[in-house]
């Protein structure tokens, strides 16, 4: 089932991309932060075997200057190509497995709004509760979170292989406790029933850039419902970069009321703010790209 948003998502990922200014900046973001030099690790992917090359990325995620280093996949205009070969699609259809997916071998602006986002509200969400995040990708916002003094961050993605990248980053940052399972990833097709793969019992749930196509929004609405009647009290964050998806907001809405045990049921709405010189992964070129976005972010039952 799967497949078929990461083909039909092809086209508005070019539109985001081509749109976005190519011009280089010494600084991501923060305009005070001084650029921190990356590193390269080669690793040996679990599931395949191979060796992979990665290189890091470093975001000031709190204001006291913490930061979160993941570690993104070098070279993903690669693994675009192939995810681009109309070939590869189909063989991936018919093995029932899933290909590399380039969306979540590097980060987004959205994953880094949302780790700000939780240290502004840290006590009421994120202490001592459990936390699972949906397309944690390398996993920014997984790191900020686990920071941040949670029972425990359950971190889902489609592939095993985007996973393991987050696994690396976070094994390498030194302000997560190195208990067992403290930090648990865990792979989550969003596409498939509650009754197929549920969603791990959590008292929040954060959404960080993964609307690249209606059909994949009305997957996360749907499953957004599945969180708030698993548990009312539910905490959902949700923030988006590319704003492919204007109706997503009505079709949550909806989705909660049809659930919901309170009345008024709860009404998401966007916050909208710009992030200035952000620099990411370029993806289509092997070149980064810094550029200004403006990024919607909401929360459910906060």
């Amino acid at each position: 089932a799967s497949a078929f948003w990461w083909t039909n998502s092809l086209s508005s990922f070019d539109n985001f991309h081509h749109g976005a200014p190519t011009r280089r900046f010494a600084k991501v973001d923060d305009g005070d932060q001084q650029p921190v030099k990356r590193k390269e690790a080669t690793i040996r992917l679990a599931e395949s075997g191979k060796e992979a090359t990665l290189v890091s990325r470093t975001f000031p995620v709190f204001p006291d200057g913490t930061s979160a280093t993941v570690w993104e996949w070098k070279n993903s205009a690669k693994v675009v190509n192939a995810y681009w070969d109309a070939q590869g699609q189909v063989m991936a259809m018919v093995n029932q497995k899933p290909m590399l997916d380039p969306f979540g071998l590097v980060s987004w602006p959205g994953s880094v709004l949302a780790a700000r986002e939780l240290y502004q509200n840290a006590e009421e969400a994120v202490v001592n509760q459990t936390v699972v995040v949906f397309g944690a990708g390398v996993g920014v916002e997984t790191q900020a979170a686990a920071m941040l003094g949670p029972k425990q961050v359950i971190a889902t993605d489609i592939h095993p292989t985007t996973l393991q990248l987050l696994e690396y980053g976070v094994a390498h940052n030194d302000r997560i406790p190195s208990t067992k399972n403290f930090v648990k990833t865990h792979v989550l097709d969003l596409f498939l029933t509650k009754n197929e793969q549920p969603i791990p019992p959590c008292d929040l749930l954060v959404v960080a850039d993964v609307l690249y196509s209606e059909q994949l929004a009305s997957q996360v609405c749907r499953r957004c419902a599945e969180a708030l009647e698993a548990n009312p009290n539910i905490k959902i964050l949700i923030t988006d970069s590319q704003r492919f998806v204007p109706t997503f907001i009505d079709e949550l809405n909806e989705g909660l009321a049809s659930v919901s045990v309170t009345t008024p049921s709860p009404v998401a709405r966007w916050k909208l703010e710009t992030m200035k010189n952000f620099e990411g992964s370029g993806v289509i070129i092997d070149e980064d790209q810094t550029y200004d976005v403006k990024v919607q972010s909401l929360w459910i039952g906060l």
